[in-house]
């Protein structure tokens, strides 16, 4: 007789206004503190300029500029995305801090039906219960069980959406989805959008 070993997932762990959230390591390149931005003539608002790391331009977005997120706290981390290839725009996303690197098992995970039209485009690809105080004051990078929200992201339709210009449209109404849906639901994104 054989165990079966559980299926594991990696996520970085990280905030963003009052939500929790999580993405597969395999998309990050690295972690970076925030920092003085170039601005970048006639990008989106939501993309206040440009860094540099180690002779890479990094393309920064700010989600707080598409949309509000509770209390504005000074941003800490760029989490910088691993490019699809040498050619390719390099991207990183403000967040307000990185808690690390959790091991969550499979059968822990709420995933969301994401064949039903009405949700699938909202970046999300499930939710988990965790303790983050467990987690941060653990050795170790084991799941911790707990009544925390951590919404899994899936930063490949991310990035691949930003990157696709001719999705530019839909980045505000998918990422207000993600990240405020009360907002979306009120309707005022609609006006915001409409500027």
């Amino acid at each position: 007789m054989t165990i079966q070993k559980d299926i594991l997932h990696w996520l970085l762990l990280f905030s963003l206004g009052d939500g929790l959230y999580g993405t597969q390591v395999s998309y990050i390149r690295e972690i970076v503190q925030d920092r003085e931005k170039n601005p970048l003539p006639g990008a989106p608002d939501f993309i206040p300029g440009i860094i540099n790391i180690r002779s890479d331009v990094i393309k920064v977005i700010d989600i707080r500029r598409i949309i509000p997120l509770g209390e504005e706290r000074a941003k800490k981390k760029i989490i910088v995305f691993i490019p699809e290839d040498i050619h390719s725009t390099r991207f990183g996303i403000l967040v307000d801090e990185v808690y690390g690197i959790m091991e969550i098992p499979d059968k822990v995970i709420s995933y969301l039906d994401r064949s039903d039209t009405k949700i699938q485009n909202n970046f999300m690809l499930g939710f988990i219960k965790i303790s983050l105080d467990t987690f941060l004051h653990q050795n170790g990078r084991q799941y911790a069980s707990g009544n925390d929200d951590l919404v899994w992201i899936d930063f490949e339709d991310l990035i691949k959406t930003i990157i696709d210009g001719d999705q530019a449209d839909s980045i505000v109404f998918r990422l207000t989805a993600l990240f405020n849906p009360q907002y979306l639901l009120s309707g005022e994104w609609k006006k915001s959008a409409g500027k």
